[in-house]
């Protein structure tokens, strides 16, 4: 038979339960997403060659308000225009439903720069064909119209691995070679979709090569008004645990328990807590004493005398707060509290005037003492002299 846990052993197995509990929730809190670099493909997190970091920091140097994009098209801001979006070689196939969120996107007004083959089929372009060349082969390409995106881009240089070979009706092409166009956009309701043959021109090592800064730059647009959104979504990077789970029942859930299990912990507590003997209350209250005392008083007609306390007692809290000798003259102390800011109480100075009269002609009634006792009384609750 196992022998039962003593309460020490109690409290140590609900404490440890209470921070495995804690700890759980804290790591599903703050756990980060997927992040990190990553290599081959052109991630604003990489600094390989293939990496896009270089061109995301120069954007925020530039001033753009540019941010890295990890959540799913649907969210992206519904009043899209002045804001960009780069997908830059996307490595996860977008849904039919992802496609129709950015679609969504573009015609709302925002504008779209996407490269490579992958990406033409994420906009579901017809005409864009592979081309058979070496994959470390560079091609030059010249502008063939000018237009702002290719204003000090008289050269660009990219790994060019496809081409849009059939163009649309209102399509237009910048920069391609005899396969076709390299370098094309097109408009889409109230925006715009600029398509790369390949992301080489805004890589690390592509960024430096020709005029591919100047084209990438022309594309973004003025850093006054444009909003950069570089996605990373279609890169693999997305939401942590946590984020899938804050749109489900399950954070009331762990709320729930987290208060049960608190409420176990306080009751055990106090159920197991160390015994205390019981405080033993005195059998005569103050209130007795004070009665006892005001009827010796009155027993024997000693008004004057009660007062007199009264008034010795409240002298002295005076004179105390004052910084005048206990033993000062009333005219110094009413002079005093006159003089002093925020002390002028009416009937003040009259009523010490009229007890000090009454003392020195030892004519004191009762219910006039007791008026007196209690003004004294009041008067030390009005000038804090108890505090």
């Amino acid at each position: 038979m196992t022998p039962p846990l003593d309460s020490a052993d109690k409290r140590i197995v609900l404490v440890s339960i209470f921070c495995l509990v804690l700890l759980t929730t804290l790591a599903l809190l703050f756990a980060p997403g997927n992040r990190g670099s990553s290599r081959g493909f052109p991630s604003s997190y990489s600094t390989d060659a293939d990496g896009a970091k270089a061109a995301y920091v120069l954007l925020g140097e530039m001033g753009y308000r540019v941010e890295r994009w990890e959540n799913p098209p649907e969210v992206l801001p519904k009043l899209s225009k002045y804001t960009l979006l780069i997908i830059a070689d996307p490595l996860i196939p977008a849904s039919k439903e992802e496609e129709g969120h950015l679609k969504q996107f573009v015609a709302g007004g925002g504008r779209l720069l996407i490269t490579g083959m992958t990406g033409a089929a994420m906009i579901e372009a017809k005409g864009v064909v592979p081309v058979l060349a070496p994959h470390d082969e560079w091609q030059t390409f010249a502008p063939e119209v000018p237009s702002p995106l290719t204003f000090h881009a008289p050269e660009i240089s990219m790994e060019a691995s496809a081409r849009w070979a059939h163009l649309g009706a209102g399509q237009l092409r910048y920069y391609g070679s005899e396969e076709g166009a390299a370098v094309t956009k097109m408009r889409v309701g109230e925006g715009e979709i600029i398509w790369w043959g390949a992301d080489s021109p805004l890589t690390n090592y592509g960024i430096t090569r020709a005029s591919n800064l100047a084209l990438f730059l022309n594309c973004v647009g003025s850093p006054v008004t444009t909003r950069v959104l570089w996605d990373e979504y279609f890169h693999g990077v997305r939401p942590g645990l946590w984020h899938y789970l804050s749109h489900t029942p399950l954070p009331w859930a762990l709320l729930q328990l987290l208060t049960l299990a608190a409420f176990v912990v306080i009751t055990f507590a106090r159920r197991s807590g160390a015994v205390r003997p019981l405080c033993r209350q005195s059998r005569l209250s103050p209130l007795e004493f004070i009665e006892t005392v005001g009827a010796l008083y009155q027993r024997k007609g000693a008004a004057e005398g009660a007062l007199e306390i009264a008034y010795s007692r409240f002298r002295f809290l005076l004179a105390r707060r004052l910084g005048v000798p206990p033993t000062a003259p009333t005219s110094e102390l009413i002079r005093s509290v006159r003089e002093r800011p925020g002390w002028t109480i009416p009937g003040f100075a009259e009523t010490l005037e009229q007890i000090e009269a009454a003392m020195k002609a030892q004519e004191i009634s009762e219910p006039r003492a007791l008026t007196w006792v209690g003004e004294l009384y009041d008067l030390t609750r009005r000038l804090g002299l108890e505090g």
